[in-house]
Parts: C-alpha cells; structure tokens; sequence
C-alpha cells in the first residue's frame, strides 16, 4: 500500500489538456445512532464544469436538511482550508484529522472528524470501471455539534472520509455495494462490491487492532426495498489476505438520498453486528441497470 503524504490531501491539477470528466472530490459521511443523527457532505471540484455541493443531514432518522449546489464556480482555495457553496473543509494538523462545517436554510452541523488509522489507499478503478486514478479514505470518529431549527444537539458518532481525483466515467460501473461500519478504534470495515463487464470485483480494507488487512474476497448479500432503490440490510462474508475471515450483519435504522448529475444513491444508516459487538456507518447499494458487456454476449446482442 502507498503511504498517504500531506501533499496528497492537497488540491490536485488535471494537467494542460484535461479531460472533461475529470473531477477532484472529498466526502463525509457520518453516523450517530444515539441520536438517530446521520449526515453526508460531498464536495465536487470538475474544470470541466458541474462543479457542486451535495449535502444532507438526518435527524431523528429523518432527513431534516438538504443542500443541492449546481454549477458552482471553482474556488481559489486548496482543499487543506476550502469553502465550496454551503460547505468547508479544513484540514488538521495530522493525516487523521478534518473538520468540516455544512451550512444548511436552517441549520449547521460543526463537525471534527479523526481516524482511527492512516489514511488507506485504495483501487476502484476495477477491471473496466474507471472511477478515479488516486482515491484513499480513513474511518474513525466524528464529534461536534448540530444545529436546527433552534435545537442544539451534541454529536459523538462515526464516520467514513475519502478524497480522490480523476477521471470518471460512471455508467462503467453499472452495479455496486459498500459499506462502512465501525465498531470502535479496534475494528472498522470499508467494503466495496463492484459489478464490472467481465466479473464483480470485492475490495477494500479491514482495521483490526491496529493493522489494515485489505480485502481478498466478499459474499455480499444485501436486502433493498421495493422501490429498487432503499437499501434495508444486509449480511456480508469478507475475506482478507492472510486468511481472515469476518461476518458483518446491519439493518438500516434510516436512509437519505445522495447525488446529482451523473450519478445517484441511497444510503441507509445502519446498526452492524459482528461477532457479538454492536457498530454504525452505511449501506449504499445501487442495482444493475443495464446489461453488462458479457450479459450481453451470453444473449447474442
């Protein structure tokens, strides 16, 4: 694994002839099943245009804040202390450490987050999906305070930060699961479940007392409802080089709609199980759509 530098977590440049689906992001979500208080805030950077903010926050496990930013004009600020929109991000004096403050019409979430490890990067450009040429992401604990509608709510709960840059084309990757769950400063799951045009991909990480195991291979069941779109549970099998073997059980407690141009998601705030021991974090799960490259020879089409 690459070792993750501060120069990393800086703003990065597409080059003199940049490609019109390159995007520069960074994400948080965040989870606080206490207080059925969850939240997400998504920052996109494109030259090409679309430029947004992408930012909710659930309360009571409802969604009581949404803030869609379309369009935006790029900021002359690096990514270590940026204001995009309704959303800013400053960097801490560690790779372990962000804040982050997501203004909403009538609210504020003031959020700390601090990883329970060192970044971890990660490939999610699998087989033929192209989705970023460097993405690395952290889980630990987020703390603060959440504001709305004159309430005033003390945050002490979970959460998932990643920041990747490149080009994406993402009708390459018709059909993925992942969660985050995090059980503590002993143990955290990141895993994906990508549906590629020759095989599904399984991938991600696995912190476990103080070592990262990345992941070899997944059965990923997941339950979603009859829209097709809001994920309920699920009940993942997850296997690590060296070995290792774990099974992650959750149930969504809430969900909230992610996204906007291009790509869409529901994500479900989810209590997990494993192994006896209660964790939190997210399930997204988005269906096949359309059929893959060798659905499709299988058919004759």
């Amino acid at each position: 694994m690459r070792q993750i530098t501060f120069e990393d977590r800086r703003r990065h440049s597409p080059g003199p002839d940049p490609k019109p689906n390159w995007q520069e992001s960074f994400y948080l979500g965040w989870s606080d099943l206490a207080n059925g208080a969850a939240g997400a805030h998504h920052i996109s950077l494109a030259p090409g245009g679309s430029s947004h903010v992408w930012s909710w926050l659930l309360l009571d496990c409802k969604v009581v804040a949404r803030a869609q930013e379309h369009d935006l004009v790029l900021p002359p600020d690096d990514l270590t202390d940026m204001r995009l929109g309704s959303l800013q991000v400053k960097a801490g004096e560690t790779l372990r450490d962000v804040a982050v403050k997501a203004t909403f019409a009538d609210g504020l979430a003031d959020l700390a987050f601090s990883a329970v490890s060192d970044p971890v990067e990660i490939n999610l450009n699998q087989e033929d999906t192209i989705l970023a040429e460097r993405h690395y992401e952290a889980m630990g604990r987020v703390t603060g305070q959440v504001t709305h509608a004159g309430r005033t709510l003390a945050i002490d709960g979970v959460g998932w930060h990643d920041h990747s840059w490149g080009a994406r084309e993402f009708k390459s990757n018709p059909s993925h699961r992942w969660i985050f769950a995090v059980f503590g400063d002993d143990l955290a799951f990141s895993i994906f479940s990508f549906v590629t045009g020759p095989r599904r991909a399984s991938f991600g990480w696995v912190l476990d007392h103080g070592r990262i195991h990345l992941v070899r291979e997944t059965r990923f069941h997941a339950v979603v409802n009859d829209d097709g779109m809001t994920p309920e549970g699920c009940d993942v099998e997850i296997y690590t080089e060296g070995a290792r073997g774990y099974r992650v059980r959750g149930r969504a407690q809430a969900h909230a709609l992610m996204g906007g141009k291009g790509w869409f998601g529901v994500d479900g705030m989810m209590r997990f199980e494993c192994g006896g021991r209660l964790g939190q974090g997210f399930l997204e799960v988005a269906e096949l759509k359309t059929m893959t490259p060798e659905m499709m020879a299988e058919l004759g089409l």
